[in-house]
């Protein structure tokens, strides 16, 4: 039998958990984004980065967990600011069913399908901050 994981470079990815307890039960959520800030990568500021960001639905103990894809950004890995990835699909989910909040996972990958997680040293480096905004 073949191994099929010879070769094969695994997803890297960070998870994020948010406490959404403080929101009182029966408001609406309006936006909420998830913000990290990308500094300049001083040495291959050639390479394209995609960061995508999902929302963990299911976790499974024998497989990769169940996720709902949320936002996508594109940028070279030189580029320095703030990244604004929209969450508000998860954080109605979370608000309706409290105990379904099982986090968001961050990827970030090169063009040739490499991924690299937000807490290895990556093109760029990182840092983030979540924000949100409600109403009643």
């Amino acid at each position: 039998e073949q191994d099929r994981t010879l070769g094969r470079q695994e997803p890297q990815w960070k998870e994020f958990r948010f406490d959404l307890t403080q929101i009182p039960v029966g408001e609406a959520v309006t936006a909420a984004e998830f913000r990290i800030y990308k500094l300049p990568s001083t040495h291959l500021l050639n390479w394209t980065l995609h960061i995508s960001m999902f929302e963990v639905v299911l976790e499974q103990s024998n497989r990769e967990s169940d996720l709902f894809f949320l936002d996508l950004q594109t940028l070279r890995s030189g580029d320095e600011g703030w990244l604004v990835l929209d969450v508000t699909a998860a954080s109605d989910r979370w608000l309706l069913n409290r105990s379904k909040d099982l986090g968001l996972r961050l990827y970030v990958e090169t063009d040739d399908g490499k991924t690299r997680a937000s807490s290895e040293p990556s093109p760029g480096g990182s840092s983030e901050e979540a924000a949100g905004s409600r109403r009643s």
